[in-house]
């Protein structure tokens, strides 16, 4: 792109493409990552132009290389999920017939979990990760974890109706913080 050649979208997927193929060839990168590798090179050559490998590379590289609390709402709520996973918490995203906060309760009595609700994510994000409106979550285990979690990468919250074993708890979006 600086030397005025990659201008067109199918010339800079062609040559991320050629990249991505010469990295894997030549093994540039460590093992742990030669999966994603795979990945992106099966996904540019399965939809061209369209995979928007740009896009996911550019994102690759901020997500890897800025603080936490300067990435986008969702990444930093899936970091916090992430983080919650590896101290053995469940996490489910749960369809709108099934958010019936009693029954979830009930049924995640015995495991920490934190549940939220699939249409709320979906509606609540944008494409670039900034969170909306309020998306509810169901904590079920020790809310103070969660809490920690979510205060660790500054994603404000607020808790709602307190049941026994956990609580519903509203992610807010900053501009309502």
């Amino acid at each position: 792109q600086q030397d005025g050649q990659a201008l067109l979208p199918l010339t800079i997927h062609t040559f991320l493409v050629r990249w991505l193929a010469d990295a894997q060839k030549q093994r540039r990168f460590p093992r742990s990552v030669a999966t994603d590798i795979d990945s992106l090179l099966r996904l540019g050559r399965q939809k061209g132009p369209a995979a928007g490998l740009l896009n996911m590379l550019e994102y690759l590289w901020h997500s890897c290389t800025e603080p936490v609390a300067q990435q986008s709402d969702l990444f930093r709520l899936t970091h916090a999920i992430e983080h919650l996973k590896s101290q053995g918490w469940v996490n489910a995203v749960v369809a709108d017939e099934e958010w019936v906060p009693e029954t979830l309760y009930t049924e995640y009595a015995d495991v920490s979990a934190l549940l939220v609700r699939k249409s709320e994510l979906q509606r609540h994000f944008n494409e670039q990760g900034q969170q909306s409106a309020p998306v509810e979550f169901i904590v079920a285990g020790e809310v103070r974890v969660v809490c920690d979690a979510f205060d660790t990468r500054e994603l404000c919250y607020a808790a709602g109706e307190q049941h026994a074993g956990g609580c519903l708890l509203s992610l807010m979006p900053v501009a309502d913080a």
